[in-house]
């Protein structure tokens, strides 16, 4: 009896000195950790900015390739969430705070423990030297919970985390930023097709920050209208201006019927028809745009092509991040339209009487269906142009500016009368 009062003794000693251990515990902890990438900042700031990508950086989930990973509709930005699970484990981190190409402030929540990160991005000549910080303050529960994780030292198991993440994040953006192939494909005649898009005017170097914004939103309106898409997401140009930094394109996603909005809604039926382009394809990161570009208006000069400056110019996303989280398997196909100016423009924007301004009229199906662009759905999220890319090239039209005649009452695409240029500089959203 005597030996069963002394263990029980024992045991109620053990606890409570446990517990005074985890109480006298620094409920504070501050991690700073920092690391060169050999990637220009703006890439570096928007491949951090884009949630989807750390499923290959394992920046606070470790190399566990079982995590299983939600986001929220857009997974950039302010305000987008990553959540994920991994056995016993869960997380949850959302962008609160942004400064372009600067900062980006977060709060996470890591098996019961908060946190606040921040990250920092300076230029350090041709690399960018990256801070990433974690701060928060451990109540008694978290100060036990995080003692029965990790042996009590939090600073230890975190410091481990992010040191992993940013060796990773180096050693993948380097190996996979630098792969690509760049390919003309000759002539060919682009099949039309109806889409679904949102019109856009902005600055050149915001097209990839406009596109990562649009097709989430654009694939969860065509979900609730169930509007059946044929194919990939692809941007079509209207007006490219580089003198004045501008541009003014659609962000759409190829459908199988037509579909009439009525005027000022926020998205837009419309179609193109079928045209004669050349076809270049680059295999890799959108970073390379600019490469393509090059390309084709070498390969139109070599051949003495005529360059149809007021047909349409497409750039479809054939394969991206839905399909792919390697930026070296990347897809994207240009198509430059040959052959002498069209006098009939390309017809979009089919839109019904009015019903209310701003408002989407109900869908009506159409009963043409033309050769539609084929391909299979693979925008990111970025799943759009990663956000941790580059990619829209800034080419120089050949009057300066590609000018929008008033549309006719029913709304047809207008001829541009500037030539599109012949190379793109890299922009980033």
């Amino acid at each position: 009896m005597k030996i069963v009062k002394y263990v029980f003794l024992l045991l109620l000693l053990s606890v409570v000195a446990v517990t005074v251990f985890i109480a006298t515990q620094d409920g504070k902890y501050d991690i700073k950790k920092e690391g060169v990438i050999k990637v220009p900042k703006m890439v570096l700031y928007n491949y951090i900015n884009e949630y989807k990508n750390w499923e290959n950086l394992g920046i606070l989930t470790g190399s566990d390739t079982t995590a299983v990973y939600t986001y929220s509709e857009n997974s950039s930005g302010n305000g987008a969430t990553m959540s994920w699970k991994k056995d016993r484990s869960t997380g949850k981190v959302q962008t609160v705070k942004l400064v372009e190409n600067d900062s980006i402030i977060q709060k996470a929540v890591i098996d019961g423990l908060n946190s606040d990160i921040a990250w920092n991005f300076k230029d350090t000549l041709k690399n960018t030297k990256v801070t990433i910080r974690m701060r928060g303050d451990l109540s008694f529960m978290e100060k036990a919970n995080a003692f029965l994780r990790g042996g009590g030292n939090v600073n230890k198991v975190m410091e481990t985390s992010l040191d992993n993440g940013l060796k990773n994040l180096n050693s993948f953006l380097v190996n996979e930023l630098a792969k690509n192939e760049v390919e003309v494909k000759g002539l060919v005649n682009k099949t039309g097709a109806f889409y679904i898009g949102h019109a856009v005017t902005s600055k050149i170097e915001d097209i990839n920050k406009k596109s990562a914004e649009t097709f989430p939103k654009l694939l969860n309106f065509m979900k609730k209208n169930k509007i059946v898409k044929k194919g990939s997401p692809f941007i079509l140009y209207r007006n490219y201006n580089k003198t004045e930094g501008t541009a003014s394109y659609v962000i759409c996603i190829p459908i199988k019927e037509e579909m009439f909005t009525s005027p000022g809604s926020e998205y837009e039926g419309g179609k193109y028809i079928e045209f004669k382009a050349l076809k270049t394809t680059l295999k890799g990161d959108y970073s390379h745009l600019p490469k393509v570009w090059d390309a084709a208006h070498k390969y139109i000069t070599e051949k003495t092509l005529e360059e149809n400056t007021t047909g349409t110019y497409i750039e479809l996303y054939s394969k991206g991040v839905l399909k792919s989280k390697r930026p070296s398997e990347w897809i994207t196909d240009l198509y430059v339209p040959i052959g002498p100016p069209t006098i009939l423009p390309v017809t979009d924007s089919i839109q019904a009487p009015a019903v209310k301004p701003a408002t989407v009229a109900p869908l009506t199906t159409g009963v043409r269906s033309p050769r539609a662009a084929t391909g299979t759905f693979a925008k990111p999220a970025t799943g759009a142009k990663p956000a941790g890319t580059t990619g829209k090239p800034a080419s120089t039209p050949g009057t300066g500016t590609t000018t929008k005649p008033a549309p006719k009452p029913a709304a047809t695409k207008p001829a541009s009368s500037a030539q599109k240029p012949a190379t793109q500089t890299t922009t980033t959203p």
